[in-house]
């Protein structure tokens, strides 16, 4: 049982969130693959097996699954001092494999002009949401006629060393599903590639958002600030972070006040930034900019308040 513990507490910390266990020895989570609305991911904490039932991910011990999410050595030093130095089956040798995301196959650059329908309406949506040429060459942006991810915008996002780390893909044309995500986990600091520490830095919830925000702007691809990037912000020792949401957005988002709490432990100068109607590439620069230069810290106070309106 005290293994169990420690696997949950484990477990917990590396996905954020806290298990639902079920018949007394599997661990339900939110998938951090395909990001399912309900929590579809269960791990046998006794045979270490675990399985999504949404996008059917899937391993044969916990060390394969932190490979699959690339966590930090760390948790894997604590994992074998849970569980000891085990030998696996021969099948966990292939989850083992360190795995790399890739673009989409059908990925086009939009940096490269060309004749097609489907690059003019993609270039066209780019510059309604006020995104430049340079913005283009510089992130790299692209798009998709066909494929999973037809008719999209596609974003890549590069790690420190230029690694790609995660991609969204955006509709440009009507669509129930305005976001595709691809299976892969969140646990990254997104457009790490051209982050400052020694800079504030701001925190808003897509790309575009990011993109327009201009100045050491991080997308979360949602609402949740990732342990990776919590931990790098305060190891870092950022003096100042700005969190931009609009309303929405904030509603969801009630796990990432354990974030601020945690960064005004380290004195960490918090700005959450409220907006009321339009997310920040509609409102562009100029407007986002003073709206940031002039908020205020938040107290702990503040966040009992913002909590009491959601």
């Amino acid at each position: 049982m005290l293994q169990q513990s420690q696997l949950i507490s484990l477990l917990n910390r590396v996905l954020g969130e806290s298990a639902r266990i079920r018949k007394g020895h599997e661990a339900v989570y939110y998938c951090p693959f395909c990001h399912h609305h309900k929590k579809k991911l269960e791990i046998n904490l006794t045979t270490q097996n675990w399985h999504c039932w949404v996008c059917h991910a899937a391993g044969f011990s916990i060390r394969s699954f932190f490979n699959k999410l690339r966590v930090n050595r760390a948790y894997f030093d604590e994992l074998t001092k849970i569980v000891g130095e085990q030998q696996y089956r021969h099948r966990d040798v292939e989850q083992e494999i360190e795995q790399v995301l890739e673009l989409p196959k059908e990925f086009i650059s939009l940096g490269v002009p060309n004749t097609s329908f489907e690059y003019g309406n993609a270039v066209q949506y780019l510059r309604d949401r006020g995104v430049t040429k340079c913005d283009i060459l510089r992130y790299n942006i692209g798009y998709c006629e066909t494929g999973e991810y037809s008719h999209r915008i596609v974003i890549p996002s590069y790690d420190k060393d230029g690694h790609i780390n995660f991609f969204s893909a955006r509709a440009y044309y009507d669509s129930y599903m305005k976001y595709k995500l691809p299976p892969w986990s969140k646990n990254i600091i997104g457009f790490e590639l051209f982050v400052n520490w020694n800079e504030p830095i701001t925190l808003v919830e897509g790309q575009l958002d990011a993109i327009a925000i201009r100045k050491n702007a991080i997308p979360l691809f949602g609402t949740t600030i990732s342990n990776y990037l919590r931990e790098s912000i305060i190891e870092n020792k950022v003096k100042r972070v700005n969190i931009v949401l609009d309303n929405d957005a904030l509603k969801s988002a009630i796990r990432i006040f354990d974030s601020i709490e945690r960064f005004k432990v380290f004195d960490i100068d918090v700005r959450l930034i409220r907006l009321q109607d339009k997310d920040p590439s509609l409102l562009g620069f100029q407007k986002i900019d003073k709206i940031i230069g002039d908020s205020n810290p938040v107290e702990f106070a503040d966040i009992i308040k913002i909590k009491m309106t959601l």
